[in-house]
């Protein structure tokens, strides 16, 4: 049996004085626990079985400590000592970590690691070149390149690991969670942020279902002027994520023609697209137009 220790660090306004809404903790658990089994399962088959444990929580900005548990199953410990010197031998718990969560950056820049600092590195684009080194892999961008080796391309190539990590870092769409932050003993910290998202994303061909457009009064929950605009917005049933695509209403916030705050109201044209891929079902939304704006410390009628 192999364990393995990291914890789980998460940061923002909404966790400053040491609580977090179960809503954001309790599927950020789920998907890492499942991302852990499915990587196991990718590189060590069904000869281990791995669990995940939550030992104790920690003040700070919000702590998790967990511990993973790898067993062997009864029938693969006869072969372990014939696998020992063999490359298919068992990766233990901590290895798995290694290849989901290990870093190693030079400048602020990651040129090594695992899984996600390997999300990271490519920020969703393709490869210039890839390059077989001995037993590692070399991966280019531009004069740069990342160091990793076949496990990690496996699991990169993984439907379910890929689905599970999405998921996990999903986490950082909800409002107040900037940083998701994995700690280990003797590692370099790995972090993921709230930009990092679409690093994760299914990058395979989505088929588009409907294409439709209407008008709707959004709530402002939160709002972001970096580069993908993405906002969190209510309407009054669900809250999602929604990219500004209205130029006009773009130039006149940066012109300071207007301002916003938290809670404010739109009256907007929504374009919400309906597709579908091996992850399931998903809506991706836009405002094309923003036709009014409403201060949420006014209470007159919107239109």
């Amino acid at each position: 049996m192999s364990e393995s220790k990291m914890t789980l660090v998460f940061e923002g306004s909404a966790v400053e004085n040491g609580e977090i809404d179960v809503q954001d903790l309790a599927p950020a658990l789920l998907s890492l626990g499942e991302l852990i089994k499915a990587a196991n399962h990718e590189i060590n088959g069904d000869r281990t079985q791995i669990s995940i444990k939550m030992r104790a929580v920690s003040e700070g900005s919000f702590e998790v400590d967990l511990v993973s548990i790898q067993s062997i199953i009864e029938q693969a410990k006869g072969l372990w000592d014939l696998l020992s010197d063999n490359s298919d031998k068992i990766a233990t718990a901590n290895e798995i970590f290694d290849l989901l969560f290990n870093i190693k950056t030079l400048s602020g820049i990651a040129v090594g690691g695992g899984l996600f600092a390997l999300k990271k590195f490519m920020k969703g684009k393709k490869p210039d070149k890839i390059e077989h080194i001995g037993g590692d892999v070399h991966i280019y961008k531009g004069d740069i390149y990342f160091i990793t080796n076949s496990k990690i391309i496996n699991l990169e190539k993984n439907q379910i690991v890929g689905k599970q990590a999405r998921k996990f870092v999903s986490s950082l769409s909800n409002e107040g969670i900037e940083n998701i932050k994995i700690r280990r003993p003797d590692t370099e910290d790995l972090s993921v942020r709230k930009e990092d998202i679409e690093y994760f994303e299914n990058k395979e061909s989505d088929e588009n279902l409907l294409d439709t457009t209407r008008e709707i009064n959004l709530q402002i929950i939160n709002l972001s002027f970096k580069e993908n605009n993405q906002w969190r917005v209510t309407d009054g049933d669900a809250s999602f994520n929604v990219a500004i695509e209205d130029v006009d209403f773009l130039d006149r916030i940066a012109s300071n023609d207007i301002s916003f705050s938290k809670g404010d109201f739109l009256n907007c044209l929504v374009r919400e697209k309906q597709m579908r891929n091996s992850d399931g079902l998903k809506i991706k939304r836009s405002i094309i137009k923003v036709k009014g704006h409403q201060p949420a410390n006014r209470q007159s009628k919107l239109l």
